[in-house]
């Protein structure tokens, strides 16, 4: 794996990202906790496999989930010893991580990146499964589990609904990264053997076939304006940007050795998770030891 500190996107927290590493590793239990929602799963499975490679000892504790609740809502954490690590995906973005004495608070964090030797800067948000996934690496950066949830590190990204604007610049760069390093394989939809076509309106299933069997003897031409007709339907509908179109046709996120591509797995589990908030807690710790088990979902 190449370092993700490599990046523009966590260059201005390396440092930030290093104290709460070492604050982890140096605790005598850790307490993690998130809420029962996919994206606190996503980000809880990143550090759990860490603590699990390093064979350090840890609590996790599902919190209430926050898909329901406005974003300034403040949780009750439970009073509990060790170092608490308290993961928050719908926090409202800010500018630096907090981190103190017996407690660290993981949210969404505002960052400027610039893509290869452009002096331009692009504003975006770096949310907290990639924050997790970065603060992993440097706890176990040759660990067996953590490199089985490196491809899951993009996901939370996804899941944020940066796509859903004109640009999403950590998005990008997450995906050529883990693409560069070979965590993850990017593929045009025909490509794919089992999609979830619901994400993209007006698709016809019976097209998108036909089109997938044809597609290894069409050429780059043949293959753009086959596409072009495919997602037609879908332009002229509204509930879906220009980014998240382009993603779901040609950029779908494959996990090396799974066939059910990145956005699929997290539209599906997304849809099947309980609403009832005892039902989501216990789904969550379930979803949560498949994923650290199988490194998806």
């Amino acid at each position: 794996m190449n370092s993700l500190l490599q990046t523009s996107i966590f260059s201005s927290f390396e440092e930030e990202l290093s104290n709460v590493a070492s604050m982890i590793s140096s605790a005598k239990v850790v307490q993690l906790m998130a809420p029962a929602d996919i994206e606190g799963v996503l980000a809880l499975a990143q550090l759990e496999s860490a603590l699990l490679d390093n064979s350090q000892h840890y609590r996790r504790r599902v919190l209430p989930p926050r898909r329901h609740v406005s974003r300034d809502h403040v949780p009750n954490l439970p009073e509990v010893d060790g170092l608490i690590v308290h993961i928050d995906p719908f926090h409202e973005t800010q500018s630096s991580m907090e981190a103190k004495q017996n407690y660290v608070h993981i949210f969404p964090l505002s960052v400027s990146v610039k893509f290869g030797g452009s002096s331009k800067e692009h504003n975006g948000a770096v949310e907290c499964v990639a924050i997790c996934a970065a603060i992993a690496s440097l706890l176990a950066p040759e660990g067996a589990r953590v490199r089985k949830q490196r491809s899951m590190a993009i996901s939370g990204s996804w899941l944020r609904g940066g796509a859903d604007s004109d640009y999403d610049p950590v998005l990008s760069l997450m995906r050529d990264h883990l693409d560069t390093e070979g965590s993850i394989d990017i593929c045009p939809l025909p490509e794919v053997p089992h999609p979830e076509t619901e994400m993209i309106p007006g698709l016809s299933k019976m097209m998108l076939k036909r089109l997938s069997k044809g597609w290894p003897t069409m050429d780059v031409e043949q293959r753009s304006s086959a596409i072009s007709e495919l997602v037609l339907p879908a332009l002229r509908m509204e509930g879906i940007s220009t980014m998240r179109l382009e993603e779901l046709v040609w950029h779908r996120i494959m996990i090396p050795g799974n066939d059910v591509d990145l956005a699929s797995q997290l539209h599906k589990t997304n849809s099947e998770w309980p609403d009832d908030m005892e039902q989501a807690k216990v789904h969550a710790s379930s979803i949560l030891d498949s994923l650290i088990s199988s490194g998806h979902l």
